[in-house]
């Protein structure tokens, strides 16, 4: 199957087999985030992700989070390209858009879906809320709701490279400084059956069109 979704997958996977736990400031794997970067830096019209890596440092003297630099290399590899997915380096950029996008109705390439009630599949991008900025004050929970009126909020997706009844695998970037595969408890028909986590909760599903039930 050669769709966005399939690819997306797929490439998560491959990034997962080069890692192999390696951590963010170990060579090859620096160079490689450097390269999610510039994929992400040159789509969104950000010149200065260019001088990002794994090893790049904020005024705090903290390392750039490049888990939304992740997800947007992989969107614009599954994708040819596309000029239309929200890069950033924000998880929220691209779900608020897809939010937008399942608002607005009619024919998209990507929407979003409430979490709570999805059946994930293969080439989802799942959309946690993280601990932080959030409905206008610290540490106050981004919904599904509240998520369109908020930029930015602090947030994590994953990759679902597996899922069925009673659990889904999901692969990020940026957790425990490297390429991480993770387990999600599902129901028996394939929806997530708890969507919190102890830094925060599930609320959003994205879904490219070409695996979008109609």
């Amino acid at each position: 199957m050669n769709t966005t979704a399939e690819r997306l997958a797929a490439w998560a996977e491959g990034e997962e087999a080069r890692f192999l736990g390696r951590l963010e400031d170990e060579e090859p794997c620096n160079g490689w985030i450097a390269e999610y970067w510039r994929i992400v830096g040159d789509a969104a019209g950000r010149p200065h992700y260019r001088h990002v890596d794994g090893r790049t440092v904020d005024e705090a003297g903290d390392r750039w989070a490049w888990s939304a630099a992740f997800i947007g290399a992989g969107a614009w590899v599954a994708t040819g390209g596309a000029p239309w997915f929200a890069y950033c380096e924000w998880h929220s950029s691209y779900t608020r858009d897809a939010i937008r996008r399942a608002s607005a109705g009619g024919a998209q390439p990507y929407r979003a879906l409430p979490a709570a009630g999805a059946v994930l599949r293969r080439g989802d991008i799942i959309v946690q809320w993280r601990a932080g900025i959030g409905d206008g004050g610290r540490d106050i929970p981004v919904t599904w709701e509240s998520a369109p009126r908020i930029d930015p909020f602090t947030s994590h997706g994953d990759i679902v490279v597996a899922a069925g009844p009673g659990a889904a695998e999901i692969i990020g970037g940026n957790l425990g400084d490297t390429v991480l595969r993770r387990h999600l408890v599902l129901d028996e028909h394939g929806r997530m059956a708890d969507t919190t986590q102890l830094r925060g909760h599930w609320f959003a599903l994205l879904r490219f069109a070409n695996d979008a039930a109609d």
